[in-house]
């Protein structure tokens, strides 16, 4: 008695079929998928630490300006002759030492860095800040005195700061000191961060 062949039913052929895996334009269209979502993770990474970086530079560079405003409020004579001597972490007298000016001008101008005037101003909310457009005022350094200096972190930052010391009242000697820094290179790196956005802190002392 013949028998007859075995007949693979449809569920059972289509099974079969699954298990052969996955075809090479299958593994292709996988891997540029997964491509294309690893760069757009890896862009939303640098962004991040592009940003942390950002806050770090411009939180060091407000405490600067506050400390130099400090420094200045406690002159006595300030803000009508002379100089306030300004220590960094410079590795040498010449770079650690710097003079600074806080002789006073009448208004608008000033004495020192350049300010942004209403002409002058990229938005309204910036007249009477430091136009760091302006080349900058005479350097303070250890010998001569200026109303700019370049100022090195204990962690080997460095910052150029400018300031101004405008008259406000002549008659009651009260001045508007305008103080404004940024971060113009960092320690192990050969490039300019010359981008950094500056910061600037006003005060009035009499």
């Amino acid at each position: 008695m013949l028998k007859s062949p075995i007949r693979l039913s449809g569920n059972t052929r289509a099974d079969k079929l699954r298990e052969r895996g996955m075809t090479m334009l299958e593994l292709v269209i996988a891997m540029a998928v997964l491509a294309i979502g690893m760069t757009g993770a890896m862009g939303m990474i640098l962004a991040g630490v592009q940003s942390d970086a950002r806050n770090k530079n411009d939180t060091a560079a407000v405490v600067l300006d506050q400390e130099i405003l400090e420094m200045f409020a406690t002159y006595q004579t300030y803000p009508t002759a002379g100089t306030v001597l300004i220590n960094d972490c410079g590795t040498t007298l010449a770079t650690s030492q710097h003079l600074a000016s806080v002789v006073g001008g009448n208004l608008p101008a000033g004495n020192g860095a350049t300010l942004y005037t209403a002409a002058t101003a990229p938005f309204p909310a910036n007249v009477g800040d430091i136009d760091w457009t302006q080349p900058a005022p005479a350097l303070a350094t250890s010998v001569t005195a200026g109303y700019a200096m370049n100022y090195q972190t204990c962690n080997g930052d460095t910052y150029e700061v400018r300031w101004n010391v405008t008259f406000a009242d002549n008659e009651n000697n009260m001045a508007e000191l305008t103080v404004s820094s940024r971060q113009i290179a960092a320690k192990g790196s050969r490039s300019s961060m010359l981008f950094s956005i500056p910061t600037t802190l006003h005060t009035v002392i009499d």
